[in-house]
């Protein structure tokens, strides 16, 4: 299955790691002020490695992003002196 979705967090929009107990399934939420969205690993213990993988693509991308964004606001910050 297909899922594409494109969201723009809100103000208050907060991201972290959620856990609800000790057997159950740690996952990464992401809370965009108004919606929410959960990534939690396979249940199979061996797909983990390659999950985390992904999560730590996941963490670069987003550095990434926020990379180009701060560069992009201190260029316009420039460009109005």
């Amino acid at each position: 299955m297909t899922f594409n979705a494109t969201w723009t967090p809100g103000p208050e929009a907060v991201a972290g790691m959620h856990l609800t107990g000790p057997a159950a399934l740690p996952g990464l939420v992401l809370y965009l002020d108004k919606d929410s969205l959960a990534i939690t690993p396979p249940t199979d213990p061996t797909q983990w490695r390659a999950f985390a993988a992904f999560l730590r693509q996941l963490r670069d991308g987003a550095d990434q992003l926020a990379a180009v964004l701060d560069a992009r606001t201190e260029q316009a910050h420039d460009d109005e002196d």
